[in-house]
């Protein structure tokens, strides 16, 4: 049968084992909360550019083209609304 010392110890450990689990559960807690704060600001800005594309009626590959290097081969009209839209985020 332990003897007291030896119970105390082990309660002792087990405490500093629920403290440790505690501190653990507080950081993955603010980190989840982080992650949620990130992904509502995730949300709200793909909102305002899709209210933007509706407003300007752009399509997907007019603001993200697939080839960014051939942005020489822009047609006037697109070039200026896509003008537009960076004037628009620019005053914000």
């Amino acid at each position: 049968m332990p003897s007291l010392k030896q119970l105390e110890q082990q309660k002792a450990e087990l405490d500093f084992k629920i403290v440790q689990s505690l501190e653990v559960l507080k950081r993955m807690d603010l980190e989840l909360e982080q992650a949620r704060m990130r992904q509502e600001a995730i949300d709200q800005g793909t909102a305002q550019i899709m209210a933007v594309m509706e407003k300007f009626n752009l399509t997907q590959e007019d603001v993200f083209p697939r080839n960014p290097g051939k942005d020489s081969t822009i047609k006037p009209k697109e070039s200026k609304t896509l003008a537009e839209m960076r004037q628009y985020f620019n005053r914000r």
